[in-house]
């Protein structure tokens, strides 16, 4: 990033601005997001439709009532908590044709509010062979979905295979690192046009990092890129691992990095990127609101982030609107939302033609915005 966002606390484009108007132009914006996971972003309306057509039981097959049964509990203490609703919203995985619509709707909600490129996570589901296809079968239907959704609504979406921590730690280092190596095999033929990274995900007190190592080493070998969830409830010195020995070009939330100095100096030295996700850290009672986000220390520390959504149907939030807290916690102005797109473009595991595309169609449309505002404000004023 040229400028840093949070630098210069006084500047402002918004200090004219309602929040409406404010979240106007954000709505607009197109929006790039690298941390958003397929489960958590399943709502209730979604999940009566798949359920209902499936024949899927859940709790209650009115959306509202479900919603509110799934993730009514705003504020929890622990991930366990955070993510009970999963226990439900994984059933709705029963079939291929139940994966094939779930990626559509996902991806279309993801349309609806302006996300262009989007990097979607998801669970290796049937690599254990609990569910009635296989894990090749599973990567094969994510893949024509995802194209035929990018077809149909015009995100251009790549995917990151997730690896559970407490899935993983349960099985021995052999079988495990098997396991590791075929998962890796069956998704280097869908390198880059569908999957193009992988992640460590899930409580990081159930596993050490170094579990996971033979996973990272094969992924980095054949160009994947690498993100680990760290320092989102566990310590700082998770990051440093992920980064030094795991080779994590971008960390999943790592907030817990700002507290301390050696590890924010490693990750700035590194190059890595951290995805901040404002809601999540909210109801993980992280922090109590966005503006206790510790932005400004990472931003006079060097080190880069994005803004992102991470679950929104579990928070119910979208990136819209984790922008919009964020913008107006910290004093964002629309040239700074801007930049921290084109950053988290930069940083995405898009193939370079890809991101060039993008950073073109992103800059028309920034353009073509700016000139409908302006021509707004000109009829206003008059």
């Amino acid at each position: 990033m040229h400028e840093t966002p949070l630098r210069d606390k006084q500047r402002r484009l918004f200090d004219t601005l309602s929040d409406a108007e404010l979240m106007h132009r954000i709505l607009s914006m197109p929006k790039v997001e690298l941390h958003r996971h397929l489960v958590g972003s399943i709502n209730g309306a979604i999940a009566v439709k798949i359920a209902a057509r499936y024949g899927v039981e859940l709790p209650s097959y009115i959306a509202s009532e479900l919603d509110e049964i799934l993730f009514g509990c705003r504020k929890v203490n622990t991930l366990p908590e955070y993510f009970a609703p999963w226990a439900t919203l994984e059933r709705l995985f029963v079939s291929r044709e139940a994966i094939h619509e779930i990626i559509l709707e996902v991806i279309e909600q993801a349309a609806k509010d302006n996300v262009v490129y989007l990097e979607l996570r998801m669970g290796p589901y049937g690599f254990l062979g609990k569910e009635p296809y296989t894990f090749e079968e599973f990567i094969h239907t994510v893949s024509t979905s995802v194209a035929e959704a990018e077809s149909r609504f015009g995100v251009t979406t790549r995917c990151i295979l997730g690896v559970p921590r407490h899935v993983f730690a349960r099985i021995s280092a052999y079988t495990r690192n098997r396991m590791f190596a075929r998962m890796i095999s069956v998704i280097y033929p869908f390198f880059p046009h569908t999957f193009v990274g992988v992640d460590l995900n899930g409580d990081e007190s159930v596993a050490a990092g170094d579990h996971f190592k033979v996973f990272f080493r094969i992924a980095r070998e054949k160009g994947f890129g690498i993100t680990v969830h760290a320092g989102e409830c566990g310590p700082a010195e998770n990051v440093e691992y992920a980064v030094r020995e795991l080779n994590a070009s971008r960390i999943g939330h790592g907030i817990e990095a700002a507290k301390s100095p050696s590890v924010l100096a490693c990750i700035a030295e590194s190059g890595s990127m951290l995805e901040i996700c404002p809601t999540s850290n909210e109801i993980l009672n992280r922090v109590s609101q966005a503006g206790e986000l510790p932005l400004r220390s990472l931003t006079e520390c060097g080190v880069s982030f994005a803004i992102c959504s991470d679950n929104p149907a579990r928070n119910k939030v979208s990136l819209s609107e984790d922008l919009f807290k964020v913008a107006t916690a910290f004093g964002l102005n629309e040239a700074h939302l801007h930049e921290l797109t084109y950053s988290a473009l930069n940083r995405s595991f898009a193939d370079q033609g890809t991101k060039h595309a993008l950073e073109l169609a992103l800059r028309r449309r920034f353009q073509a915005l700016a000139s409908t505002e302006a021509c707004r404000d000109y009829h206003n004023m008059c």
